[in-house]
């Protein structure tokens, strides 16, 4: 009986408000490349070039068609990994994701 006292005193002082004060948290990304990297270089590759033909590259037009394309996959449209990943995202997350994939160097082509 008197452990189980002692194991209910501790979880009661683990659990109380500030306890975990002092810990570190972990915060969402909050520039566009840390969304890239969260969310986008896996498939599509450090600097967009994508793995064709299954991952696209996101350096071969013009920003405002992968904005676009975004809107359409939080809109329900399209792959299912696309529409979760886009549905997660907050419209000023996917502006910061858009602004940082402005900068990916152009696509070369290959001749």
């Amino acid at each position: 009986m008197k452990r189980f006292i002692k194991v209910l005193g501790m979880v009661t002082v683990l659990m109380s408000p500030g306890a975990w004060a002092d810990a570190p948290v972990q915060t969402a990304p909050a520039t566009g490349k840390e969304l890239y990297k969260a969310h986008c270089a896996l498939c599509h590759g450090g600097k967009g070039q994508g793995v064709p033909p299954m991952f696209p590259g996101l350096n071969s037009k013009p920003v405002e068609a992968y904005a676009a394309m975004m809107q359409n996959f939080r809109a329900g449209n399209g792959h299912k990994v696309m529409v979760d990943m886009a549905k997660s995202l907050t419209e000023a997350q996917i502006s910061e994701l858009m602004a940082y994939i402005a900068t990916l160097p152009p696509a070369t082509s290959r001749k």
